[in-house]
């Protein structure tokens, strides 16, 4: 796709996109944030993922595994491999810098789009609009709401690459991956903990305005994306949901779903808050 077209595609599509980006707490795909429904067991300091199948998780960066790369369509090998590191340089940044978790500046989440993403990102970035807001597209605590325990953040996915079209039906590179990220969080000030899970289920689409120029990048919609452990409020941030204390946010509805199960036979969509299992 030239850039003049892409262009032309962006400004068509860009309040879909953003709509999409900025609901990943209102659970597209599964139309829902994820609300906690039972009181976890007391979680240790030492070792805050015992007693969640997290445990098995991998650790961080290094549970973000890429593929061995093959050449798909009009794509390279070499390509593929582009096309894999960029994803993932996209959701460490995403999901496990430690700046955009603490609600700072996401930076490095920044860094890693396209230019011309980039900058619908930053104009959008903590907008007063929930709809518009980008804050979104990546996780961050609500400030003086949580701080990490430990320097684990546990992560469990896959990704892979397909043969995709945009939207006039020229060839486009799909990374498409799945993953969930687990993070233990304390209260300031307290010694209440609790775990958080971010899932989203989403591509990063990879072209070429005319052959042989570089690959271009686009973080696409997620199909489906959630929180669980959190409040069912949105502005932007997290907010924890801590043993003993009490949900301020829409109330949760409907049948109680595993975070850690792919089935989603048991989720409604006349709620954007549905109970939850322990994460």
């Amino acid at each position: 796709m030239s850039l003049a077209s892409r262009t032309a595609a962006l400004a068509t599509a860009v309040s879909l996109a953003v709509a999409v980006s900025g609901c990943q707490a209102l659970g597209i795909g599964v139309e829902r944030s994820l609300g906690e429904l039972r009181k976890p067991a007391v979680i240790k300091e030492d070792n805050p993922f015992e007693g969640s199948p997290a445990e098995k998780f991998g650790n961080g960066a290094d549970a973000i595994v890429i593929p061995r790369a093959r050449r798909v369509g009009q794509f390279s090998a070499r390509d593929v491999a582009y096309a894999y590191r960029v994803t993932k340089k996209i959701l460490m940044a995403a999901y496990l810098d430690r700046r955009t978790l603490m609600a700072g500046h996401p930076a490095a989440y920044a860094r890693a789009l396209d230019p011309e993403q980039r900058e619908i990102f930053l104009k959008l970035l903590d907008h007063e609009d929930q709809e518009k807001n980008s804050r979104s597209w990546v996780v961050s605590f609500a400030k003086g709401e949580a701080e990490l325990v430990g320097d684990v953040i546990k992560v469990k996915g896959s990704m892979s690459a397909r043969q995709g079209k945009d939207e006039e039906g020229n060839p486009e590179l799909w990374i498409v991956y799945s993953f969930r990220f687990v993070y233990a969080v304390r209260k300031p000030g307290t010694d209440k903990i609790t775990r958080v899970m971010a899932y989203d289920k989403a591509r990063t689409e990879f072209w070429r305005d005319s052959p042989g120029a570089r690959l271009r990048h686009w973080v696409g919609d997620s199909t489906e994306a959630w929180y669980a452990g959190v409040q069912c409020k949105w502005d932007g941030f997290l907010h924890p949901l801590y043993p003993g204390e009490k949900d301020t946010g829409a109330p949760a509805t409907g049948p109680t779903m595993d975070p850690f199960s792919d089935d989603r036979s048991n989720t409604t969509s006349d709620s954007e808050c549905q109970n939850v299992g322990d994460v």
